[in-house]
């Protein structure tokens, strides 16, 4: 019987965190300028910067799942998220889509979910797998 992980490692929540991260870099600064000019404060983001913010928790993201796929060995996190992190990276740089950042916001996030539930039921990679004999 294998020896399953019960928690989910280090790069599983990294890969989350980033995620989410990305989301709010991108629309939660929506939010919070909409509050602000309703309580009359101007404040003026560079989207430069906000580009480059959002880009770099994608890439994070891809990285942190990459490396959840070194435990568990199901590409289909991965390919999401590479999916993901290219759809974004290439919305903010090359042909600004509102609807496709969206899209690979969200492939993102269930990238980041699915490698977290796959590291939960794989075997720990520093433990042999202890066969019960009959």
């Amino acid at each position: 019987m294998a020896d399953t992980r019960m928690t989910a490692g280090k790069p599983t929540w990294l890969a989350a965190t980033t995620a989410v991260l990305a989301f709010i870099a991108c629309n939660g600064s929506i939010i919070i300028l909409a509050i602000l000019s309703l309580l009359g404060v101007t404040v003026a983001i560079n989207t430069d910067v906000q580009a480059a913010v959002i880009s770099l928790f994608a890439v994070l993201t891809l990285i942190f799942v990459s490396l959840g796929y070194r435990n568990h060995r199901i590409s289909g996190p991965l390919i999401l998220s590479a999916v993901g992190a290219l759809i974004i990276v290439g919305s903010m740089y090359i042909l600004f889509n509102k609807i496709a950042e969206s899209l690979g916001l969200l492939a993102l996030i269930i990238s980041a979910i699915w490698n977290w539930r796959e590291s939960l039921t794989s075997p720990h990679p520093s433990r042999p797998v202890s066969r019960e004999r009959d």
